[in-house]
């Protein structure tokens, strides 16, 4: 199966980034999903740093780390994919077997967003497909979102491959009863993926309290879309602004 480019529109392109710039971006992250509602002390982004085997992460939850919406460019710590602390003064997070086993799995993914959103986790408790119902968002899902029926935590790398393995060559991943994964090629395009996820998700689960069945955008209407969204930049700005991340 071939990889489709993760939903959130064009490709957005920029130059290299650099690994400040990482930073900037991983934390700017953490604000978006919990300005969001998509995390609160828990969960972590990631962005590989081009070229090395090196990923930039947002550390473990800590007495010195604490919400999302805290987090600066300084507060990231960088690390292998054995999981290994490279750089930074905090503790990686637990879980971070779930990046580096994508980043490993995955030459394609630049950027790892885990997150326990509650829509699109429960939808993946209950096994209700995610369906393309919404425009901005629908592109998303070309495929349906994989299912991981694991709720463990996610704390070796045998974990991690499996999960890895579970995601195949798809942009989300159901952690079943435990959250979702979002992977792209930029920070921004994870999380914006992340953010899209959870919209398609309350639709189709307050849809089925309806008894009714949503209508489904059909592919060929999806294909239009894709062409002629406006770049994913304006829509990272947007997010950024309302969580203060500019």
């Amino acid at each position: 199966m071939t990889h489709s480019p993760p939903a959130s529109g064009a490709v957005i392109v920029a130059p290299t980034p650099t690994v400040d710039q990482l930073r900037e971006l991983v934390a700017k992250a953490c604000r978006i999903l919990y300005q969001q509602g998509l995390s609160d002390y828990l969960g972590h982004p990631s962005a590989r740093i081009p070229g090395t085997d090196l990923v930039v992460i947002k550390p473990k939850h800590s007495p010195r780390v604490r919400g999302m919406d805290t987090m600066r460019p300084e507060h990231m710590v960088i690390i292998d994919l054995e999981g290994n602390l490279v750089e930074g003064e905090e503790i990686p997070p637990t879980e971070r077997f779930i990046h580096t086993e994508i980043y490993r799995a995955r030459p394609d993914v630049a950027s790892v967003v885990h997150t326990h959103q509650p829509q699109a986790t429960l939808a993946g408790v209950i096994e209700l497909p995610i369906l393309p119902v919404l425009h901005v968002a629908a592109p998303l899902l070309e495929q349906p979102v994989p299912l991981w029926p694991v709720a463990e935590l996610v704390v070796d790398s045998r974990l991690g491959a499996e999960l890895a393995t579970a995601l195949g060559q798809a942009s989300l991943c159901h952690l079943q009863g435990h959250g979702i994964v979002s992977v792209a090629g930029s920070v921004e395009e994870a999380t914006l993926g992340a953010i899209h996820l959870e919209q398609l998700a309350e639709v189709c689960v307050k849809a089925a309290q309806t008894g009714r069945s949503p209508r489904v955008i059909p592919t060929d209407q999806i294909a239009n879309l894709r062409k002629r969204l406006a770049s994913p930049a304006g829509r990272w700005a947007y997010y950024a602004e309302l969580a203060g991340a500019l």
